[in-house]
Formats: structure tokens, sequence, C-alpha cells
């Protein structure tokens, strides 16, 4: 008995090249786009900038270092303490009353005012990636990439899959907590005082099992849906669980295809990981070398406030750069993925196939 997952990786290869080649400037950036938010984009809202530069406001003194026109070396108790002529050089009309609490203050609002449009940015990106999902099939499908167009056909799916995704994440959360409160009060009495290094130790092992099936369980269905659901929904129109009910009888009809597509999968998605790890390395490096030269010969030649404000700005059309082409190294990659799950999920089953046309026209030539 023949394996899909084994003849398909040819013809998804061919099906990427057919799609993607002959080159369009257009196909690529769209593609490029709707790739970043379903997680194919390399650089994205993950890289998340460091505020430990927030720290230097919570010492015992204040701003100091050259060119400071106050230092304050002893607490403020010890200046209000002083007589009334030196306490006033010292808290003169130059140095206002709380200065410290108030830089305390800002920096604080500036540090939840960055927190909180950062958070914000995540939840969008993971809300809008429900949705691309259903951009990036509908493309491959049609070998055609309308990015408005497709999203506002699939309104609903995209819903849809966003409501099915947080309930699973719900579900599998819910029954990590059943679990480690069943050990917390069958193991431990229900006692905290029981919860000790031995304790930790002799119940690790049942802690890495249960993760284990936890999150390989969470994975496949996660993934399924994706990269088989989601097909179902966008060709068929289909809902979420109406579409795994039909994966879920061609599933029970021919488990060891599924199987085989399971461990082929991972093991192409590894040879894919290495492939966009070494032309990202390369990306990185082709951009750096220009844009980091740029900022530095600016701030050396002015090395002013001047200077520093252009530097961040090469630097940020640097990273600007380099988001663009960490997207544009996924697309062919993470149409060569999709290609191939259905290209697989229809020669299991030609009734759920969502490209017989791009199928029958690879196979032709």
């Amino acid at each position: 008995m023949a394996l899909h997952a084994v003849d398909d990786i040819d013809d998804a290869i061919d099906a990427t090249k057919s799609f993607l080649f002959p080159f369009e400037k257009g196909t690529w950036l769209r593609m490029a786009f709707v790739v970043f938010f379903i997680g194919g984009g390399g650089v994205g809202l993950n890289n998340v900038q460091s505020f430990s530069n927030f720290g230097d406001f919570t010492g015992d003194g204040g701003p100091s270092g050259p060119g400071s026109e106050f230092q304050l070396a002893a607490p403020l108790e010890t200046v209000a303490s002083l007589p009334g002529d030196l306490a006033s050089q010292v808290s003169g009309p130059n140095v206002p009353a709380g200065a410290p609490e108030e830089v305390l203050a800002g920096a604080g609002l500036l540090l939840f005012a960055v927190i909180g449009l950062f958070i914000l940015l995540a939840l969008a990106y993971g809300i809008l990636s429900n949705f691309m999902e259903f951009v990036l099939t509908q493309a491959l499908i049609d070998r055609e990439i309308h990015v408005r167009r497709y999203f506002s056909d699939h309104v609903g799916n995209g819903l849809r899959l966003f409501l099915f995704r947080l309930a699973l994440g719900v579900i599998w959360l819910g029954v990590a907590f059943v679990i480690g409160a069943a050990v917390f009060f069958l193991a431990l009495g229900g006692e905290a005082a029981n919860i000790g290094t031995s304790s930790l130790f002799a119940l690790s092992g049942l802690f890495i099992a249960v993760f284990a099936v936890l999150a390989i369980s969470y994975g496949i269905v996660y993934g399924f849906t994706t990269v088989f659901v989601v097909p179902l929904m966008t060709a068929d129109e289909d809902g979420v669980l109406a579409g795994w009910s039909r994966l879920w009888g061609s599933m029970k009809s021919a488990p060891k295809q599924y199987l085989a597509y399971l461990f082929f999968s991972i093991v192409l998605q590894i040879g894919v990981g290495i492939v966009s790890a070494i032309l990202g390395i390369i990306a990185f490096i082709a951009v750096l070398i220009p844009f980091g030269l740029v900022a530095v010969a600016l701030y050396l030649a002015l090395q002013n406030t001047v200077g520093v404000v252009l530097a961040g700005i090469v630097g940020l059309l640097g990273l600007l750069v380099l988001m663009v082409a960490s997207a544009l190294i996924q697309v062919p990659l993470a149409t060569f993925l999709r290609y191939y799950a259905m290209l697989v999920l229809g020669d299991i089953d030609a009734d759920m196939d969502p490209i017989p046309e791009v199928r029958s026209d690879i196979r032709a030539e």
C-alpha cells in the first residue's frame, strides 16, 4: 500500500513552483504579508525589547554622571533635617521637591503603556492569524492572491476558527488544572506543606508524562485543524466541527496514511526550519552590514541628538527590511507545507480534495 505522505512530496514541490514562479513581485509581497500573520514571518511581534534600562531610576540616588546638574548623595530625610539655608541650597528653585518620585512615576507609566501596547498588538496579531489562514488557503486553491477579497469572504470562518482554537486552549488548560488538583489532593493530601523538593522529584515522572501527552495531543488537534480542516472549510464551506467530523471519519478509515503524514510532516518541518534559519542568518547579515554602517556613520559624524535620532530611524528601516526579507523567505516554505498537506488529504479521500485542479495540472505535466 503506497504512502501518500511519501509520494506527494515531489508533487508539493511542483505545486509550489507552479504557483510562485515565474516570479511576480505583487504575488510574493502579498503572500509575505499573509504568511507573516500565520506565524511564518520570521521576525515578528515576539521580539520584545528589554526594559531593564528603567532600573537606573530605582537606585538609592538620583540621576548621576557627567553633565548632571544635580547629584544627591544622601537620603531625602537627611536633606530635610539640614539647617534652613543649607537645605534651600540643595532643594532650591532648580531642584523641585519630589523630583525622584516624579521620575519613578513617569517611568512606571511609560513602562505600563509600552507593555499594554505590546499586549494589544499581540492580541490583534493572534486574532488576525485566524483570518489569514483562510486567505492563504484560498490563494493556494485559486493560485492567485487577493488579500482583501479573501479576507472579507471568510470573516465568518475566521471567527469560527478563532473560537475553536480558544475553546481548545481552555479545554487543555482545564484538563491540566484538573490533573494538577488531583495530584495535589490525592498524592500530597491537599497540604501545601507537603510540597517540597523530594515530593516534586518523586512526581517528576508523572508531570513529564502528563505534559507530554497534553502537548502532543494539543499539537495534533491544532495542527490537523490548520492543515486539514481549514481547507475543508475554505473549499466546501464546512464549519469547524463539520470539517472535523469528516476528517475523523477519514482518519478512522485510513489511520496509516494519517500517521505517515504526521511523521513525514514533522521531518519536513525540521528540514524547512533548518533552511529558514540559514536563509534568515544570511538575510540578517545582508541587512545588518549596510544599515548598521550607515547608522554608525551618522552617529559618529554628528555626535548629538540629531545623530542619535537619524541613527535610530536608519535602524528602524533596517528592522523593517529584515522583517520583509524574513517573510519573503517563508513564502515558498509555507506554501510547500500547505500544498503537501492538501495533496495528502485529497489522495487519502478524493471527496475531501480541496485542490483538484492543482492536482490534475501538476500531474498532467
